[in-house]
């Protein structure tokens, strides 16, 4: 796809407003590098989420999904740097 076009997204989601809200929530995410693109190329975020819509490859389910795997990981890491700090501390 050459361009990105609000046409392109209406396919999928016929309320733009809809539309604008999951665009936002995927370009929040790819400027957080939560998921890197799904094509490989490089964009800004919002024109790299507008064309993912278009392209029928974002979905809700799917951006929750990603941001229930960040919010994970983000626990696990919290819960190592814990673990080690505790370690850190009993060697003391």
């Amino acid at each position: 796809m050459a361009r990105v076009t609000v046409e392109d997204c209406i396919r999928y989601y016929p309320n733009r407003f809809e539309m604008v809200v999951l665009a936002t929530r995927r370009a929040r995410q790819l400027l957080g590098t939560v998921s890197q693109p799904i094509d490989g190329e490089i964009h800004k975020p919002a024109v790299q989420s507008l064309r993912e819509i278009g392209e029928g490859r974002v979905t809700w389910e799917s951006v929750f999904e990603t941001d229930r795997i960040e919010r994970e990981r983000q626990l696990a890491v919290q819960a190592a740097e814990a673990a080690q700090q505790r370690l850190e501390e009993d060697e003391i």
